[in-house]
């Protein structure tokens, strides 16, 4: 073999991914030891071939097409591409091996450039397949925040606090705060949003939206039945077919896209965050109930007690101080049996 002798492409891309055989291998180091344009040409490959074996492409790519394109380039640069065919290649998927399918007997400036034309589209490929997958990609979750059997209070990235009450799910995307601060709700829970006139705050809760800049408000979204409460500032309160706006002590529910506005906003709704219950001439089994969803424990009213009324108010008192209270007002009896308390008397005229 003299200093002038070419050593096929295939050849040294085996010998630089340490495929060659034996007598492969003594071959190259053959070629290498007879002149020091080999050892350059081989270096020169090698960095190439290093290059090609970052990118994973993902689709077939049409290198002859590339090769045909680089030959009209080189041509309008004054440039004679070799008259042989190129050196063909197969990008194969989820490869990122260049195998060639035949040899060429061009010099080895040309057999760079055409690896090298090669490696450009293998590069090209990667990057847009990437890139394309990128933005196909949906807005991964970045936080979920969920409760079980007790509330918990957060404080969102944007500065907004939070009250969940017992099992709720909220979570947002890591673009919350980019554009609008968007988040998801299942459950129950109370926002003082902190303002920003730039970036709506969205909240979506079982087909409905709720949207403000900065307010105050609790929105209770455990079944299809969605109630917003406002205790101040605006909220805009919508369905795919219905729209109203709430301000301050008012309330709604919407459900089946109807958004209907209450009478009166129920403080004691929100008593699971603020532990302050008001009763005014209250009919117990409403009593009951709030204090049941207040507490987070299951309460019972004996039948007979369904005409008794009480004008009360409990501030941060503990559910046994409450029916204590009760039970003295109404000559009521406490009976627990195991998770459940039942309230039970002679009944009211």
């Amino acid at each position: 073999m003299d200093s002038n002798a070419h050593i096929p492409d295939d050849l040294l891309a085996r010998y630089v991914a340490g495929e060659t055989t034996p007598d492969e291998t003594r071959q190259v180091k053959t070629w290498l030891a007879q002149s020091s344009t080999h050892e350059k040409e081989l270096l020169r490959f090698q960095k190439i071939w290093e290059v090609a074996e970052v990118v994973k492409p993902t689709a077939e790519v049409n290198v002859d097409l590339a090769w045909k394109n680089v030959s009209k380039k080189l041509t309008a640069t004054g440039q004679q591409p070799s008259t042989e065919n190129p050196l063909p290649f197969v990008i194969h998927k989820n490869d990122a091996d260049i195998q060639p399918l035949g040899s060429a007997k061009s010099s080895s400036g040309f057999d760079f450039l055409r690896i090298a034309a090669s490696i450009l589209i293998l590069l090209s490929a990667g990057w847009f397949g990437y890139t394309f997958l990128e933005k196909r990609k949906d807005p991964a979750v970045a936080k979920v925040l969920k409760t079980t059997e007790k509330t918990n209070e957060q404080i969102l990235p944007d500065g907004t606090k939070i009250f969940l009450n017992h099992n709720t799910t909220l979570t947002y995307a890591d673009d919350f705060g980019k554009e609008t601060r968007t988040v998801t709700l299942k459950g129950e829970a109370y926002f003082e949003v902190k303002r920003d006139e730039n970036r709506p705050f969205i909240i979506h809760a079982n087909d409905t939206e709720v949207r403000v800049l900065g307010t105050a408000f609790n929105v209770r979204a455990y079944d299809k039945k969605v109630n917003v409460a406002v205790t101040s500032g605006k909220v805009q309160f919508s369905t795919p077919k219905a729209k109203t706006l709430l301000v301050k002590d008012e309330a709604a529910t919407a459900q089946a896209d109807t958004i209907i506005k209450l009478p009166a906003m129920d403080l004691n709704a929100m008593a699971y965050r603020t532990k302050v219950f008001v009763f005014d001439r209250t009919n117990l089994g409403d009593v009951v109930a709030s204090l049941r969803e207040g507490y987070q424990t299951d309460i019972q009213l004996s039948g007979r007690l369904k005409n008794c009324q009480l004008t009360a108010r409990f501030e941060r008192e503990s559910l046994d101080a409450a029916l204590s209270v009760i039970a003295e007002t109404l000559h009521l009896q406490v009976t627990r049996k195991g998770q459940t308390i039942l309230l039970d008397g002679q009944g009211c005229p």
